[in-house]
């Protein structure tokens, strides 16, 4: 078994050095897979990430629809630019391998400005606390710093 990818100058030009690899051999073209291959393939490399049932589902449906809609507009940009853009069952599992990669990035993002904030309410609460014990102890304090402030004010007269 022989693979080659359709995509760059690498096949065209082994093709054209190896003419026998068209005359001699059997080529089985891989085509687009049917939806339910696209599920089932989301359905497992997703089924990986923790996430609820109804979100995984709906990222299912949603790399589905990306690849299809891709699909879609590759024949678009073929009719009107005359450039092929290939759509490959690889381009697909890399679209599922970034969007893995950039949850659990954007997820870890999340997690730490959470802590910070987190942590920024704590010192807040606890601030609000000394404080509230600060105005308790200086309400105490009041007489005799009036005292105090008399006693001061007889020195200052002396001096």
């Amino acid at each position: 078994m022989l693979c080659f990818s359709p995509i760059g100058d690498s096949f065209r030009n082994r093709v054209r050095n190896f003419p026998s690899l068209v005359n001699c051999t059997t080529i089985d073209w891989f085509s687009e897979w049917p939806k339910d291959a696209l599920q089932s393939v989301a359905e497992r490399f997703l089924g990986e990430i923790e996430m609820e049932d109804d979100v995984r589902l709906s990222c299912v449906e949603m790399v589905q629809t990306f690849h299809s809609d891709t699909a879609v507009s590759a024949k678009k940009f073929l009719i009107e630019l005359k450039r092929n853009y290939y759509v490959t069952p690889t381009s697909y599992l890399e679209l599922i391998s970034t969007f893995k990669l950039l949850l659990a990035e954007k997820r870890s993002e999340v997690h730490a400005l959470k802590e910070k904030y987190s942590n920024g309410y704590d010192c807040l609460i606890s601030t609000e606390e000394k404080v509230g014990l600060m105005t308790i102890e200086l309400e105490a304090k009041k007489p005799m710093l009036e005292e105090k402030s008399k006693e001061v004010a007889i020195q200052a007269i002396d001096v």
